[in-house]
């Protein structure tokens, strides 16, 4: 990434949808100081047009994507596309109507639609598109998103997605053809953590809890240890991240309490369980996106 990614400027900028994940962007983007200008944000739902509004005075949220053009003209303004892949076509039939069959002609879309490619998109909306693809721990400033620029993106187009997303974590460019698979390991990513978390306080429970360890305590150290685990596989050593097989082997002992536990996971196929499940993943996305 360039240093010219500095000086774009995220505004104007329209969001179609206020969920969670575009109220993660959005509080991202204002305490980044990114929301310099006017930023709309289209969304029907009262209690979410009000919470969204509350993170900077440059947001102004409204009840349609018609009134969202009405207050900031398109033809000056970004698109962030944030909503459920299933709702493209009818978000395509509310643009329609508020603008015209011109559409989104000469604009960039940044879509994070699960599935969806910058081809389609591009038909659909008449536009220059930069697909991503964030994950859920952007909500809490340590997300992991993918970025691909359409046929026609711009470099200046990818810097503004790059500045939007490096609020909220860590970005990787990648060819759109590995989107789907990074949707498998990252944006899917966080359900096998806490499902292993889940897993993880219900043995400590059962393990402990004759001994006095609470469920509060036990959720606290699963989540500590979850939390350390993460930071060693983020800590580079010569320029590189650790492999983590290499973790997992200077852990276990030869007959401790470490090689029982493994030796129970290798047994039961969790290593190929969580690989399927992966993949599983992987295919869905490109099964939205159709």
């Amino acid at each position: 990434m360039s240093d010219s990614s500095e000086h774009v400027e995220v505004c104007p900028l329209l969001v179609i949808g206020g969920g969670a994940m575009a109220s993660a962007i959005l509080a991202g983007a204002a305490e980044a100081d990114l929301l310099d200008g006017p930023c709309l944000v289209a969304e029907p739902d009262a209690g979410k047009r009000k919470a969204i509004g509350a993170l900077s005075p440059s947001i102004d949220a409204v009840e349609s994507i018609a009134a969202a053009f009405d207050a900031l003209p398109y033809d000056d303004a970004s698109v962030l596309l944030a909503v459920k892949p299933q709702m493209l076509q009818s978000v395509a039939e509310e643009i329609d109507a508020a603008v015209g069959d011109q559409m989104l002609e000469n604009r960039c879309v940044i879509s994070i639609l699960a599935g969806v490619t910058t081809g389609t998109l591009a038909e659909v909306f008449k536009s220059r598109v930069v697909r991503a693809m964030p994950n859920l721990p952007a909500s809490v400033g340590l997300g992991a998103t993918a970025i691909s620029g359409g046929e026609d993106a711009t470099g200046e187009d990818l810097d503004r997605a790059h500045r939007i997303f490096r609020a909220v974590g860590e970005v990787y460019d990648l060819p759109e053809s590995a989107i789907d698979a990074f949707t498998g390991v990252a944006g899917s990513g966080p359900a096998y953590a806490f499902l292993l978390a889940e897993a993880m306080a219900a043995g400590g429970q059962h393990a402990g809890a004759e001994a006095g360890l609470n469920e509060a305590t036990t959720r606290a150290i699963v989540a500590q240890t979850l939390r350390g685990a993460a930071e060693m596989l983020l800590t580079e050593a010569d320029g590189k991240l650790p492999d983590p097989a290499a973790l997992r082997a200077a852990v276990t002992s030869k007959g401790g309490t470490t090689a029982a536990a493994l030796d129970v996971l290798e047994a039961r196929g969790v290593r190929d369980a969580v690989r399927e499940a992966v993949l599983a993943a992987a295919r869905r996305a490109g099964e939205l996106g159709s």
